[in-house]
């Protein structure tokens, strides 16, 4: 098994640049993925959500632990989800992979985990009885050849053994690719009414799991969300990978 596993190494710049994405330094490992081992571990570089978080929407926040206390950032009351959480910020390792994502239909094995790892350690916040990825419209799919966050809620349905259901929500309404400037109010205008659950029937009274890569203004995920509650859910938590904690990114709404 090691000569296997350093033989999948020795070939890791054939799936992924030879050089770290974050710091420029060789990838070492196939299982980092596009960055290198320092840049997934230094907590400067790629911060995890490890401390306590808004109980509702899993923004930072300055307090106890959130299991001690139940803390609100003070700015999430609108969304419609009851819950979400993601596994850290927008920055470092974690964007690294997530930009490659948009293009390459893999997630390396540190991500997988670290994807585990916070479902896991954020029950019963995180609950479902079925996972439903964000849905793209069907010309972005067609553009791309795949949705990522389908891919990673089949990773999340396998290791949790849950149903997934990547048509139970559709994207009817195509939203701008980049959107720089726009702020919250104009970005949950721009995706308002672009999603519909067609069968209501599988919604009906069901806890469910919305998954997609990265959270940043919440927008889209809270239209998401909006639509299975109308449609008969009885409540939506979400996972994703990422969530721009400051300043933004630029043209990736959700």
């Amino acid at each position: 098994m090691r000569v296997l596993a350093d033989l999948r190494d020795s070939l890791t710049a054939l799936a992924y640049p030879a050089s770290c994405q974050v710091c420029g330094a060789m990838i070492e490992r196939y299982d980092d993925g596009v960055a290198c081992a320092a840049c997934w571990t230094d907590a400067a570089i790629t911060p995890l959500f490890n401390g306590p978080l808004c109980a509702r929407c899993g923004l930072p926040v300055a307090g106890p632990r959130a299991e001690d206390c139940a803390l609100s950032c003070g700015a999430c009351a609108a969304f419609a989800f009851t819950a979400a959480r993601a596994c850290g910020a927008y920055a470092g390792a974690i964007e690294a992979s997530i930009l490659f994502l948009k293009s390459h239909p893999h997630l390396c094995r540190r991500l997988r985990q670290m994807i585990l790892r916070t479902f896991a350690e954020q029950q019963p916040a995180l609950a479902a009885s079925v996972i439903v990825p964000v849905p793209l419209h069907r010309r972005r799919r067609r553009e791309r050849g795949f949705n990522q966050a389908e891919l990673i809620a089949k990773v999340l349905a396998r290791a949790a053994s849950l149903p997934l259901a990547p048509r139970l929500l559709t994207r009817v309404k195509p939203t701008e690719r980049h959107r720089a400037g726009l702020d919250a109010r104009d970005r949950a205008r721009s995706v308002a009414g672009a999603f519909r659950a067609p069968d209501a029937r599988p919604v009906l009274d069901q806890t469910i799991l919305l998954v997609d890569d990265l959270f940043t203004t919440g927008s889209t995920l809270a239209a998401a969300a909006r639509a299975l509650l109308d449609a008969g859910a009885r409540r939506v938590n979400v996972l994703t990978v990422a969530r721009v904690v400051t300043g933004g990114a630029p043209g990736r709404d959700r």
